[in-house]
C-alpha cells in the first residue's frame, strides 16, 4: 500500500483562525501547525504569482523533512502559452526559484482552463520537453478541464511518460480516474462529501498500490480538514 500524502488547497486562510488553526494562531506560525497535522499541501498561490526567494525560505523553515509542496504551474504556462513552446521557459524559471526545496516536492500540477480543448501533440511535445530541460523534476499532473481530453489516446500520452491523470471530483462532474503513472493525484472539490463516498475514495487510494496526493477543496467557510481526516481514518482501517 502506498502512502497517502493527505492535505488541503492551500493553508493560510484568515477565517480559519479560530476554527482549524487555534485561535490567536499569527499568520508566521500557520504553516508549523499545518505541517504537523499533514503531510502535503497543495499551493494554488504559485498559479497567480511567481514564488519569491523569500518564500521559498519561509516554507523550508517552516515545515519538516518529508512534507511535500505540490505547486501549481504558473498561468504563463497553462493559460497564456497553453503548452505550446513558449511555456517551457516560464515552468523552466518557476522550478529554478523552487530549486532549494527540491527534495520536498510533490508532483507539479498543470491545470488546464476550461476552454483548452483536446490537442495531443502539443502535450505530448511539452512533457518530452519538460522532461528533458527539466531531469530533476520526475513527477508531474495534469488536470484536463475540458471533455475534449478525455481519450484513451491521452491516457496513453500521461502513461507513457509517467504523468499522473488528475482526478478531479467536482459538483459538477464526477472525477475521471484514470491510473497513468506511478502516483495519483486526486482534488476532491464537491461542496460537501458523505462518509460512504469518502470511504470509496480510500478505498481506491488504498487498492492503487501506489502513493496518492489528495487534496480537498479550500473554502474559507468550510471545512475540509473535516473530510481529509475522514480520509485519513478511513485509509487506515
Amino acid at each position: 500500500m502506498g502512502k497517502l500524502y493527505i492535505g488541503l488547497s492551500g493553508y493560510s486562510y484568515k477565517p480559519w483562525v479560530g476554527r482549524f488553526y487555534p485561535e490567536g494562531t499569527k499568520a508566521g506560525d500557520l504553516l508549523g501547525y499545518y505541517a504537523g497535522r499533514y503531510p502535503a499541501v497543495e499551493m494554488d498561490g504559485t498559479w497567480y504569482r511567481m514564488p519569491s526567494e523569500a518564500a521559498v525560505q519561509a516554507w523550508l523553515g517552516g515545515t519538516p523533512e518529508g512534507f511535500r509542496f505540490c505547486f501549481k504551474a504558473h498561468r504563463q504556462v497553462t493559460h497564456m502559452a497553453r503548452l505550446k513552446e513558449a511555456a517551457v521557459e516560464p515552468i523552466k524559471f518557476q522550478l529554478k526559484r523552487l530549486a532549494p526545496m527540491r527534495a520536498r516536492l510533490g508532483p507539479i500540477l498543470l491545470q488546464l482552463p476550461p476552454n483548452s480543448k483536446r490537442h495531443d501533440d502539443r502535450l505530448a511535445s511539452f512533457l518530452d520537453r519538460v522532461r528533458a530541460e527539466i531531469p530533476e523534476q520526475e513527477q508531474w499532473a495534469v488536470e484536463f478541464r475540458n471533455d475534449t481530453w478525455h481519450a484513451p489516446e491521452v491516457e496513453a500520452i500521461l502513461r507513457d511518460r509517467n504523468v499522473a491523470w488528475v482526478a478531479a471530483d467536482t459538483d459538477e462532474a464526477d472525477a475521471q480516474r484514470r491510473q497513468t503513472a506511478g502516483y495519483l493525484y486526486a482534488r476532491l472539490r464537491r461542496s460537501e462529501y458523505t462518509r460512504e463516498r469518502l470511504a470509496d475514495w480510500a478505498a481506491y487510494f488504498r487498492g492503487s498500490g501506489v502513493d496518492a496526493h489528495v487534496f480537498c477543496k479550500h473554502e474559507d467557510e468550510g471545512s475540509p480538514w473535516e473530510w481529509a481526516d475522514a480520509l485519513v481514518d478511513l485509509y487506515g482501517s
